[in-house]
């Protein structure tokens, strides 16, 4: 039987990991460990931990590091943080194999521990870029390079992590994980939704989540100013805008304040901590469930990207943030300005042509296996202490 244990550090995360979790959990052939730690446990962003649990999954090992202050002094202190304690939980749990996800600090917090610790470490989701002005791309490609196994989501990422020269034998392009539980219909329906959410009478729901970029925290206040007037100006009846605190990336906090002076200016606009994944994609399935409610995402998570293609759902991303995602035909990417914002929100609620280019839009992340492939390759890979010894492997480059 293999030692596995996984990292979750953020909500996100977590909801991309489930299936993958799940698999793992059932597994005659594996023994799995959960370290759970930063924002999950903290307070100020929702206390997600909640959400873990209420799937099952609980555990021994709490990492508590998280941002001391909101500037970007506390990033690498709170990564060091982070690495002595993933270290001490590791050093007691003694994992075959640790499971890290993603590009954000907690992951990487806790891929710096395994792998200094000699400790073989698979990276999932490594090989994408956004080039979006956050810390994402250096630090997703940084683990790339530290880890030993990569499970990727598109051949693109594939051949950008053969580009750093690591070994093709060790590089699975398995897909998206949260993939995996859109196709299994694993989301709230639409009378749960209904009354969680107070859309009696409400035709039209924009679900917001907008990330602080670290590097650009001087400039939310500039930003979130476009995007209110944008949302006040907008003549879409029965509207309903619902709004998710941030992800705990400096200048988190700043953005909620923000969002809980909206709450009180507005009563088109509900701010929640968390929606959970369930109710997340159960909002964003809604044009395919419900006859009187249309849906569309606004905001720069990942999700507007990744996730919305297989939901059939608008998207509109705001600035930067996600800019070299590979996406598909259902996302519109717009400039942090009122008029733009605006108008592309309204297109998406009248436009019948781009309507049904949604729903014809093609995923590209994976066809919804993604926890069963992992887990196979997990449950038949030789973990020998070989793969420590990783090798790069250049590109023969030609005139």
């Amino acid at each position: 039987m293999k030692k596995v244990a996984v990292f979750t550090g953020n909500r996100a995360e977590f909801g991309l990991q489930l299936p993958l979790l799940k698999e793992l959990d059932k597994s005659v052939n594996i023994d799995l460990t959960l370290l759970i730690g930063a924002s999950h446990i903290d307070e100020n962003f929702g206390l997600t931990i909640r959400e873990v649990e209420d799937y099952g999954f609980y555990s021994n090992y709490l990492i508590d590091f998280k941002h001391d202050s909101d500037n970007l002094d506390s990033n690498s202190i709170t990564i060091s943080k982070g690495i002595s304690l993933v270290t001490d939980a590791l050093s007691k749990i003694k994992p075959d194999l640790f499971i890290v996800y993603a590009d954000r600090y907690e992951g990487f917090a806790a891929l710096i521990a395994s792998t200094q610790m000699g400790i073989v470490t698979a990276h999932f989701e490594g090989g994408d870029i956004t080039e979006g002005g956050t810390f994402d791309d250096s630090v997703r490609h940084a683990m790339t390079k530290l880890a030993h196994l990569h499970f990727t989501t598109n051949e693109d990422a594939t051949k950008r992590i053969l580009q750093l020269g690591e070994p093709k034998k060790n590089i699975f392009t398995v897909g998206l994980p949260s993939i995996d539980l859109i196709k299994a219909g694993e989301f709230s329906d639409e009378s749960e939704l209904v009354d969680r959410y107070k859309l009696q009478n409400i035709n039209n729901i924009i679900v917001f989540t907008q990330h602080p970029i670290p590097i650009e925290k001087d400039n939310i206040s500039n930003e979130f100013e476009s995007i209110e007037s944008a949302f006040k100006s907008l003549k879409i009846a029965n509207l309903k805008i619902i709004c998710t605190y941030p992800n705990s990336d400096i200048g988190g906090k700043e953005i909620i304040n923000i969002l809980k002076r909206w709450e009180k200016a507005y009563d088109f606009i509900d701010v929640y901590e968390s929606l959970g994944r369930r109710d997340f994609h159960g909002l964003l399935n809604l044009n395919n469930s419900s006859s009187v409610i249309r849906a569309c995402y606004v905001g720069n998570s990942s999700a507007g990207v990744k996730e919305t293609p297989a939901l059939k759902c608008p998207s509109i991303i705001i600035g930067d943030r996600q800019k070299g995602r590979l996406h598909s035909t259902n996302v519109i990417f717009v400039d942090n300005n009122e008029e733009h914002i605006s108008k592309k929100i309204s297109m998406v609620f009248d436009d019948d042509e781009f309507i049904n280019t949604c729903k014809e839009a093609i995923n590209p992340y994976g066809d919804g296996t993604m926890g069963k492939q992992s887990l196979e390759i997990i449950e038949n890979i030789n973990l020998n202490k070989k793969l420590l010894k990783k090798s790069f492997n250049d590109i023969n480059f030609t005139n």
